[in-house]
């Protein structure tokens, strides 16, 4: 029995200006079996409520922002909240379709940016879909659907998802016994490699540790003279201030994304420093996102020094989990403990 999949999407646009196009756009999608969700969900333009658009965008497969001729109001990073979204999503892989006015400039003057400030982030933000993303156009809210269709065809079929799919229909005709009974013998296989790998970790002391120093790259939002720009930046720390800062937290299990964010906090109270080497006049980082590769590279190092293990996920658990091993408990304690 072929399983049917629904795709969730998130839809990101200025809100007052495309309330036509955006209903058209929610029409079509829906037409096409899949579930659009966005920022009008959760009201408020507070930031305190992104957050919530965070973990939204984060369940969602496909990230779609229509555009007309507005760049919307500012967010306080001094982005658009539209904008804001965009990067967001590009820095976690959504696959991104685009959906741009064709002629923005005969826009009626309420649909577009009243001064020349406006314009210029408006156009520079327009260019940036351009060159970045699988873009399409349209005229009037009439041509959406059509659109939409063939697009969202076009970027399903070159970047799948795995969609969401009806429990019954997951579980097919394993009966529910069976899948306890594998997952219980999956948590045992986890445990037996966990223990074999310890057998076959290296030599520590071929192994960078302690003082030994790596650099963590990461993305972050520029601020000079009131303009903002994303840029990339790179900080140079110690093992022992990676221990510091992430053993506290694992003591017991926790989230991949609990341990990257307790890095990217430690990174922001050091990015103005860092940043302020190649663009002396910045004079505020917002926004750090910690690049995969210098995440991966943390935790295969503390995995190879024997002080983090991976945990057995639990039935219904999608998220990978790590804890403090005893060793890493003993570097914890070294590094943090207080001296007479």
């Amino acid at each position: 029995m072929s399983t049917e999949r629904k795709y969730q999407v998130f839809i990101s646009s200025t809100f007052t200006d495309l309330q036509e196009a955006r209903q058209a756009l929610l029409l079509s999608l829906l037409s096409m079996d899949m579930i659009p969700t966005g920022m009008e969900l959760h009201p408020g333009s507070s930031d305190s409520q992104w957050s919530a658009i965070q973990q939204v965008i984060n369940e969602c497969d496909y990230y779609l922002v229509l555009v007309g001729g507005r760049y919307g109001s500012l967010s306080p990073i001094g982005l658009s909240y539209t904008h804001r979204e965009f990067v967001y999503a590009a820095t976690k892989g959504k696959p991104v379709l685009a959906l741009l006015h064709d002629s923005p400039e005969f826009l009626s003057p309420d649909k577009r940016e009243q001064t020349r400030e406006g314009e210029v982030r408006f156009n520079d933000f327009r260019q940036l879909l351009q060159n970045k993303c699988m873009t399409r156009f349209w005229h009037a809210p009439a041509d959406l659907g059509e659109v939409a269709r063939k697009a969202m065809a076009q970027l399903v079929d070159k970047h799948p998802a795995s969609g969401w799919v009806r429990a019954a229909q997951g579980a097919d005709s394993v009966s529910q016994q069976e899948v306890v009974r594998l997952t219980q013998r999956i948590q045992e296989l986890e445990r037996e490699k966990e223990e074999l790998t310890a057998g076959y970790r290296p030599p520590l002391e071929t192994l960078a540790r302690g003082a030994d120093t790596v650099a963590l790259r990461y993305s972050c939002n520029v601020y000079i003279k009131g303009d903002c720009k994303v840029s990339t930046a790179q900080s140079t720390l110690t093992w022992d201030q990676i221990i510091a800062c992430l053993a506290p937290q694992m003591l017991n299990e926790v989230p991949e994304s609990a341990m990257r964010q307790a890095l990217e906090e430690m990174l922001a109270n050091r990015a103005l420093a860092d940043v302020q080497l190649s663009m002396p006049k910045a004079h505020a980082v917002r926004n750090i996102v910690l690049e995969t590769d210098s995440f991966s590279q943390v935790k295969v190092q503390l995995r190879a020094l024997g002080m983090i293990r991976k945990c057995p996920r639990q039935p219904g658990q999608s998220q990978i989990t790590w804890q403090l091993t005893p060793l890493g408990d003993q570097a914890m304690t070294q590094v943090l403990a207080r001296r007479r």
